[in-house]
């Protein structure tokens, strides 16, 4: 058995088998665009790659595999993510998933990588047994209070040009927690793309993407990322020179004003503990269908003892 990138075949014969898993509602056309449009991107082609197990030319398990800048605790730190592990059927209840898993910790481990983050949907013991740690984290729905007219905020579509003011916000969001992405201009650009790739391949009027800045003299000050789709409507990301979030509430209650006569859905959002816009108010709150996960590569790290309110983490930024 060997682990080898998935490309040619091996990449068909997984992209065929995971197609009605993960498709979201696309076409199998649209899902092999989609997966390699992710890999094209600037930040793709250098951070993200998917892998094979594979004996011969049997596909014995599959995974992507993220190459993460990350902060721990102030200090700069490198994360192994894993995402997307599947094994096809006919070769489930062989320990293929574990095999593969395990090559890729210690290949991270022997490259000098700190630590590795995945997001589960099946719960934490399988992953437990690798020594991963849950942090469990709260969805919340979010209500935009209704204002007479619309809020004196100078707001418009996001741009190109707002991408290093936007990179900056992020960052000053996550100044004060234990553990938060370090993210670049690329990985903005990313995250960004692959919203408007997954829209622009579903189905006419399935998803929709918004990306609106607000403006203060030449540079952004806040910004929105939103997506909504037939499940709801969904803050992946956003951040405000204002800690309160007060700009970022009023954004939201500008856009709650194009529709007045009409029924908005609340928005779901994985929050920092600390934000919370005075425009909104919470009107539900359960765990995260995607639990998030953690492990320690290296002896002197510590990271199994994190918790929801020390980290900041975006669920545009979920993988």
């Amino acid at each position: 058995m060997q682990v080898v990138p998935a490309r040619d075949a091996v990449l068909e014969h997984i992209l065929d088998e995971t197609w009605r898993i993960w498709s979201d509602g696309l076409t199998r056309d649209a899902y092999a665009s989609y997966n390699a449009a992710q890999m094209k991107t600037p930040w793709g082609r250098q951070f993200l790659d998917r892998v094979a197990l594979v004996d011969g030319e049997r596909v014995l398990s599959t995974a992507k595999r993220y190459t993460l800048r990350a902060r721990l605790d102030g200090a700069p730190i490198r994360v192994l993510g894993i995402g997307a592990v599947f094994t096809p059927p006919a070769m489930r209840s062989r320990g293929s998933a574990a095999a593969l898993i395990e090559r890729l910790l210690e290949d991270a481990r022997r490259d000098g990588v700190h630590c590795a983050l995945l997001f589960s949907e099946i719960g934490a013991s399988y992953y437990a047994q690798f020594g991963f740690a849950g942090i469990p984290r709260d969805v919340v729905w979010l209500r935009v209070i209704d204002k007479p007219g619309a809020p004196a905020i100078l707001m418009r579509g996001g741009a190109e040009r707002d991408i290093p003011s936007v990179t900056e916000l992020l960052r000053a969001a996550s100044g004060c927690a234990r553990f938060a992405l370090d993210v670049d201009q690329d990985a903005v650009r990313y995250s960004l793309s692959k919203k408007r790739l997954l829209a622009g391949l579903s189905p006419a009027g399935w998803r929709s993407v918004e990306f609106y800045v607000a403006e203060e003299g030449a540079s952004a000050v806040a910004f929105v990322l939103l997506t909504s789709s037939r499940s709801g409507m969904t803050l992946e990301a956003c951040a405000d020179r204002d800690p309160s979030g007060a700009r970022v509430g009023a954004m939201l209650q500008v856009l709650r004003a194009r529709t007045p006569r009409e029924r908005v859905p609340d928005i779901a959002a994985w929050l920092p503990a600390n934000f919370r816009p005075p425009q909104v108010t919470i009107v539900k709150q359960r765990p995260a269908s995607e639990l998030m996960m953690i492990k320690s590569l290296r002896e002197d790290l510590r990271v199994g003892d994190l918790r929801a309110e020390e980290i900041v983490y975006w669920h545009g930024d979920a993988f």
